[in-house]
């Protein structure tokens, strides 16, 4: 395929997400958490330190104050004008993240602009990305802020930057400062590790009050976030709830799960950082992040990005009919069907995960195959954890009989 057609399907992708969401459905650009966003920026501005009460359309500020202090411009324009920031937006930094991503596996060029043209133009279509759009979530903000520093070579100036304001932004890419000090990557860490600090100190400057109530336990309040039973929540906590239904699961099983999956997870991270496979080890410390976390939603699935855009490299490289199968089975968990669903108008992109019963305590309910669709995301993620773990094994192991067997033969 030429790179011009690439661009072309990549418009066309583009252009007729633009118009379902002119002509289709209102909720297509429902975008509460950008107007929580903005009503943070406001409050700030206004200083009633109110930051933490605040609720619009109902939902709670749940961000850090040096959230709240960069928000402020989009409290200076008008609601259209951040309406349009906001999905347009959103667009833009889908392309940038897969640029990035491509980038860092090494195409260059003409490729490079095919890969990512044609992989953005697919992902656009999928449940995690329509939910950032629906919602004007930062998430691909977040995602590109440390793509662009696992893009920058070892050393580099100010090569950590980006991780540490995105940490400073939302507490979960916070798990890249310890992930970037176990690789090796030293100084890069401390840089994020003094950027978040540095976040933290500007906002308790003008916002000592905001800033004592969040990291004076608010922070660690998940219950702001939302119920961890519904059907968006893909961790393994939610995983756990639905799965003992009305049954409250032993207090000890998803801490021991966390760990677990942690434990895993960073493991394969840093063995894939250290072999030079940049973008897988982000990948699965993004995985990581998301499997643990006691909320995460179906639109902070975009960290994902990074294992898919691996996958499609291995499907392109090798066209093996195990990584084509793994390639489908993730994008019909992640793609974006035509449905509709409760509590929202008119037909919507949206991922199977919504097909279950949801909704009044619906989803405590759930049983045989409902339990693997509600599932799905955790199910895929865990999966992905396995593979890896096998094949980081068999790697040992091959390693281990290649130094044995040359051993031998210096003998």
């Amino acid at each position: 395929m030429t790179r011009r057609t690439a661009l072309a399907v990549a418009a066309c992708s583009v252009a007729a997400y633009l118009l379902l969401g002119t002509f289709g459905s209102a909720d297509m650009w429902w975008l509460g958490d950008l107007k929580v966003y903005r009503q943070g920026g406001l409050d700030v501005l206004a200083g009633h330190g109110e930051l933490y009460t605040i609720r619009p359309r109902r939902l709670p500020f749940t961000y850090t104050p040096w959230a709240g202090l960069t928000f402020t411009p989009l409290a200076w324009l008008p609601w259209g004008a951040v309406r349009v920031l906001g999905v347009l937006g959103n667009l833009a930094l889908l392309g940038t993240a897969v640029w990035l991503a491509w980038g860092i596996l090494g195409l260059r060029g003409d490729a490079r602009v095919r890969a990512s043209a044609l992989s953005a133009a697919a992902l656009l279509w999928t449940e995690p990305v329509q939910e950032n759009l629906r919602f004007g979530q930062i998430n691909l903000l977040l995602l590109v802020l440390v793509l662009t520093d696992v893009a920058r070579p070892r050393g580099a100036r100010f090569a950590g930057v980006g991780v540490g304001l995105a940490a400073g932004l939302k507490l979960t890419p916070a798990i890249f400062i310890p992930y970037l000090l176990l690789t090796g990557r030293v100084r890069e860490g401390l840089t994020a590790l003094g950027v978040f600090v540095g976040t933290f100190a500007a906002a308790f400057a003008v916002l000592p009050r905001e800033c004592a109530r969040y990291w004076g336990g608010l922070f660690l309040d998940d219950t702001r976030i939302g119920l961890a039973q519904f059907p968006g929540n893909q961790s393994v906590n939610g995983a756990v709830t639905r799965q003992f239904g009305a049954q409250s699961p032993p207090g000890w099983l998803w801490p021991l799960l966390a760990v677990l999956v942690a434990a895993v997870g960073m493991t394969l991270a840093v063995a894939a950082a250290r072999r030079g496979a940049a973008l897988a080890g982000m990948g699965f410390c993004a995985l990581t992040a998301l499997l643990v976390s006691p909320i995460s939603w179906t639109h902070h699935w975009v960290w994902a990005l990074p294992l898919v855009i691996v996958l499609v490299d291995r499907v392109r490289r090798m066209r093996s009919w195990p990584a084509w199968g793994a390639l489908a089975a993730v994008f019909a968990v992640a793609a974006a069907y035509p449905m509709q669903r409760a509590r929202v108008s008119g037909v919507l992109p949206s991922g199977i995960v919504w097909t279950v019963p949801f909704g009044d305590g619906a989803e405590l309910d759930l049983h045989g195959w409902q339990l693997v669709v509600g599932n799905a995301y955790v199910l895929v993620g865990l999966a992905a954890l396995l593979v890896g773990a096998c094949s980081l094994l068999a790697n040992e192991r091959a390693i281990h009989l290649f130094d044995r067997f040359g051993a031998g033969r210096r003998a």
